[in-house]
């Protein structure tokens, strides 16, 4: 099969809980006709997509929230995109915007959440796990939804536009 370089799926996100799996059954459906997709792969796919969509229905008002995907072999890019609030940590954490860049910090999105950050500039952040090697998502808790994706993906970045009130989760999943 060859391989596109650009992906279009124009499925809106569900607005509640009920409508997730459909939705993510449906964009593999139209992922795999157009890439090629093993087991290890479509799994780690779904992970990815009922998370950003559970994140959608939690987090965003946004009634045009979307999910992009772009193949640029062997990269396929899932790309949430809502109007709202920046993430806010929970506690003592630095916020958004941040001033020191280029380094790796501890921040919590609940008192009992942590998560490790790469600031990459004032209003980006990549998640890192510093315990990949030897965990499996196969055994953590589906509730700890940013981790799920971290671990599922080989990159997750989350951007805020301050201009456009614009957040962007976006993971990279080498296929």
């Amino acid at each position: 099969m060859k391989e596109p370089s650009s992906i279009q799926i124009g499925l809106k996100i569900p607005k509640d809980a009920e409508g997730i799996l459909a939705y993510v059954h449906e964009v593999l459906e139209l992922l795999k006709a157009q890439v090629t997709l093993d087991e290890d792969k479509i799994r780690k796919i779904k992970l990815i997509l009922v998370e950003l969509v559970t994140n959608s229905i939690k987090h965003s008002e946004d009634e045009n929230a979307s999910i992009e995907f772009t193949f640029n072999h062997p990269t396929l890019t899932i790309q949430k995109v809502d109007k709202g609030l920046q993430i806010e940590f929970a506690g003592d954490s630095e916020q958004i915007p941040f001033v020191e860049l280029d380094r790796t910090i501890k921040v919590h999105l609940s008192e009992s959440q942590p998560h490790h950050i790469k600031i990459l500039d004032p209003y980006r952040f990549r998640f890192v796990d510093n315990y990949k090697e030897g965990i499996s998502i196969d055994f953590l808790p589906e509730h700890f939804g940013l981790y799920i994706i971290t671990l599922a993906s080989d990159s997750f970045i989350y951007q805020h536009d301050p201009d456009l009130l614009e957040n962007r989760f976006i993971v990279h999943l080498n296929l």
